[in-house]
């Protein structure tokens, strides 16, 4: 997707925030919590963006079923207009809005992708000792991703921006359109001097699949400050700078050469015959598969019914030969996941047909 592409094409340069004046209004004329924060929340999922109503001083998420093993019925109705506006009208009425990260509606618009991924840059915590070695010298997050920014010989990653009651920062991009998608990961703990993907460095903190964030429009009753849009009106979340993506998510390892298949030669038994066949000829139709061929499934299958074929012919179709022919043939076809991806289908495939051989429930 070009940079800038629009979320809505309906509404080119609206950001996907409330941007209206609310109708009800105390006497002293502040907004009505209420219908403010339900106007943030409904403006959300009208982009494609499910929500999750958060407390207003802890901002823990009230509501379950949107961790990243969350399935598709659990996750519908945070992207459901008609629950969010029950919701808070009335529950959770002047609840933060929470924005789950790495999720889209069932009514998302295609330029949205595959959701957001948040860089939220923080503040040290109250009598934290600043970091050193490494990040000497960084005072908050928005430090260490400046460093970081020069290290990659990159500018700042200009994107979709809203600044936290704390002082703090978030970064709004889009998620991958490929590959896994980005997790979640704290600027705590761990080995910061080095940090793993996700992980990026101390006081910053990454909210992906199975994450969330609180919306600019919600006011902090802890802290007595909104969260409030910083970027410009006509800026909407951006791709991932390349940079950034390598330190979001390792580098995918070099698939292995395959190893050739040693060729079985028949013994001259019927049923051995048969199961060299059997073998020989599931190899070459796993490694003709091409993307959309259900790879990964097909592999599985191969592996379950040479076992189940297995008693027929045991010096044949041992569990080290059909591994080793279907591991070559799941590479050869260039199997989503690689080599580990690959073992885990033949071994799961290969103990579910000996299930079957001996009569045991699948």
């Amino acid at each position: 997707m070009n940079e800038n592409a629009q979320i809505s094409a309906t509404q080119a340069t609206e950001l996907p925030t409330p941007r209206q004046r609310h109708q009800g209004s105390h006497l002293d004329g502040r907004p009505n919590a209420t219908e403010a924060q339900r106007a943030v929340a409904l403006t959300w999922v009208s982009r494609g963006i499910p929500v999750v109503p958060c407390g207003r001083t802890d901002k823990a998420a009230m509501a379950a079923g949107f961790g990243k093993s969350a399935t598709a019925e659990q996750l519908e109705r945070f992207g459901d207009p008609e629950w969010v506006a029950r919701a808070w009208s009335t529950k959770y009425a002047r609840a933060h809005v929470g924005l789950l990260t790495g999720r889209v509606t069932q009514a998302a618009p295609a330029e949205l992708g595959r959701g957001l991924v948040v860089i939220d840059l923080d503040m040290p915590k109250a009598g934290a000792d600043l970091p050193t070695g490494r990040w000497a010298g960084c005072a908050g997050g928005t430090d260490v991703l400046e460093l970081l920014m020069r290290e990659a010989g990159a500018d700042w990653p200009d994107t979709y921006t809203v600044l936290t009651p704390s002082g703090g920062m978030h970064l709004y991009y889009r998620q991958p359109e490929d590959g896994p998608l980005i997790g979640c990961a704290t600027g705590a703990g761990g080995d910061l001097e080095n940090p793993r993907p996700p992980h990026i460095g101390p006081m910053v903190d990454v909210r992906g699949i199975g994450g969330y964030v609180i919306a600019a429009g919600s006011h902090s009753a802890a802290q007595g400050r909104p969260y409030a849009r910083e970027s410009p009106p006509d800026l909407l979340p951006q791709p991932l700078p390349a940079w950034l993506l390598e330190l979001l998510r390792p580098a995918a390892a070099p698939a292995p050469a395959p190893r050739p298949a040693v060729r079985i030669l028949p013994t001259g038994d019927r049923a051995e015959r048969y199961a060299t066949a059997a073998l020989e000829g599931a190899a070459a139709d796993l490694a003709a598969l091409r993307p959309g061929d259900h790879r990964r499934d097909r592999t599985f299958a191969a592996a379950a019914r040479l076992a189940e074929l297995a008693p027929t012919a045991p010096h044949i179709l041992t569990e080290e030969t059909v591994r080793e022919h279907l591991l070559a043939a799941a590479l050869a076809c260039g199997i989503k996941g690689g080599q580990q991806q690959a073992e885990k289908c033949i071994r799961n495939g290969w103990a579910r047909g000996q299930r079957g051989a001996m009569g045991g429930a699948a």
